[in-house]
C-alpha cells in the first residue's frame, strides 16, 4: 500500500459511554464514522449521519466525539432511542448528526462511494485487494483529541460464510486480514488498490483486460479503454468493523508441556468480520430516514420559493441568515480524501 492521504484519519469519530468520559477521553467505547446521504428530491442538499456498530452504543446514552478544526473537540450527546438500527438484526446503528459541521475536522464518506453488489462485479473486487481501516488503538488514541490510526491489510474472503454472532445471528461479513482489536468496533474499512494496473483483476468496467499490452491496439479509444481498466480502485467504502476472530491455544509449561488443567488462552487469528457497505445504506434508505430528508428538503424550497399563501395569519418572515442557517445544519458538499 503506497503513502496515502493524512486526511484519512479524519474519517473516524470516537464513541463513548457518556459525556464524561469523552472528555476525559477514557479508554473506552468505540469508533464511528460520517457519511453523507443526499436528498432524494434535491442532490445539491445533504445529511450527515454517524454510523457504528449496534453493540457499541447499545444499554447505553452514546456520546459522539468530534474534533474540530481550531485543536478542541466537540462532544455530542445522544440516546439510544435516537440511533436507528438495521431491521434484520445486523450489528449497524446510523444517527442523524444535527451540528454545524463547517467548524469540525471531518472527511466524509459519500453513499455513493459505497461498496454495492453491482460494484463488486464492475470493479472486479475481491480477494487480495488492499484495504484501509481508521479507528481507535485504546492503547494509544489520543486522549484530549481524537488521533485515530490507520491499518492496512488484504480482503481474505468475500461474504459468503457468514459468521454467526454468539446470539445466534449469522452475519453477513467480509473477512479482511486486519488486525482488529477493542476499540475497533465500528470503524470505516475502505478498499482502494491504488496500484490496480498491478493486480489480478480480470475485468475492470464491465470489460476484459488484457493479458498483456501487445493486446491493445494503439487507438484512442482503445487507449482510453485501457487506462480506465487500470485505474486505481476506490477508494470504496467496503463495510464496517465489527469484530476479529480469535482461536484458542493450550496453555503450557516453560518447556512446551500442556498442563493438566486444561487450561486454554484465547488468541487473535488477525481476521477481522466487515459487514458490506450495502447494509449500512439499507439503514440509510429506510423510511424514516427517506422522510425526513423528503420533508426538511421541501421546507427549505417552500421557505427559499419566494412564494406567499394567500391566508391570513401570523408573519413569520424566514430570513437570508435563516436561510443559510438552515442550510448549514442540512445539507454539505460531498468531500472525497484526495492526497
Amino acid at each position: 500500500m503506497p503513502r496515502i492521504s493524512d486526511r484519512f484519519t479524519d474519517i473516524a469519530v470516537y464513541i463513548y459511554f457518556s459525556v464524561e468520559d469523552a472528555e476525559d477521553g477514557r479508554a473506552i467505547g468505540g469508533t464511528g464514522f460520517i457519511v453523507d446521504a443526499p436528498f432524494e428530491t434535491n442532490p445539491d442538499l445533504h445529511y450527515l449521519y454517524v454510523v457504528t456498530n449496534k453493540h457499541v452504543i447499545e444499554k447505553s446514552d452514546p456520546v459522539i466525539r468530534i474534533n474540530r478544526r481550531d485543536g478542541t473537540v466537540k462532544c455530542v450527546a445522544t440516546q439510544e432511542r435516537q440511533w436507528k438500527m438495521h431491521p434484520d438484526g445486523d450489528d449497524i446503528a446510523v444517527f442523524h448528526l444535527e451540528t454545524e459541521w463547517h467548524n469540525l475536522q471531518i472527511t466524509t464518506l459519500g453513499i455513493h462511494h459505497f461498496v454495492t453488489p453491482e460494484l463488486v462485479v464492475a470493479e472486479d473486487i475481491g480477494i487480495g485487494d488492499d484495504t484501509v481501516m481508521v479507528g481507535r488503538f485504546i492503547s494509544h488514541e489520543g486522549k484530549q483529541r481524537n488521533t485515530p490510526s490507520v491499518r492496512f491489510g488484504n480482503i481474505a474472503m468475500m461474504p459468503k460464510e457468514r459468521i454467526v454472532r454468539k446470539d445466534g445471528f449469522a452475519q453477513e461479513s467480509f473477512l479482511v486480514e486486519q488486525r482488529s482489536l477493542s476499540g475497533y468496533s465500528g470503524s470505516a474499512v475502505l478498499v482502494w488498490s491504488p496500484c490496480a494496473m498491478n493486480d489480478m483483476s480480470v475485468r475492470r468496467r464491465g470489460t476484459d483486460r488484457p493479458r498483456n499490452l501487445e493486446e491493445v491496439m494503439a487507438t484512442p479509444d482503445e487507449l482510453r479503454a485501457l487506462n480506465n481498466q487500470m485505474s486505481p480502485k476506490g477508494p470504496y467504502l467496503l463495510g464496517i468493523d465489527w469484530c476479529h476472530l480469535c482461536d484458542t491455544s493450550p496453555v503450557t509449561d516453560k518447556d512446551g508441556q500442556k498442563l493438566n488443567y486444561d487450561w486454554k488462552v484465547s488468541q487473535n487469528t488477525g481476521m477481522a468480520g466487515v459487514i458490506p457497505a450495502w447494509k449500512i445504506a439499507e439503514v440509510l434508505n429506510c423510511e424514516v430516514f427517506m422522510k425526513d430528508r423528503k420533508k426538511e428538503a421541501e421546507r427549505i424550497a417552500k421557505a427559499s420559493s419566494g412564494i406567499s399563501l394567500d391566508v391570513a395569519e401570523k408573519s413569520q418572515e424566514f430570513t437570508k441568515e435563516d436561510f443559510e442557517t438552515a442550510l448549514k445544519k442540512a445539507s454539505r458538499k460531498i468531500g472525497t480524501p484526495t492526497k
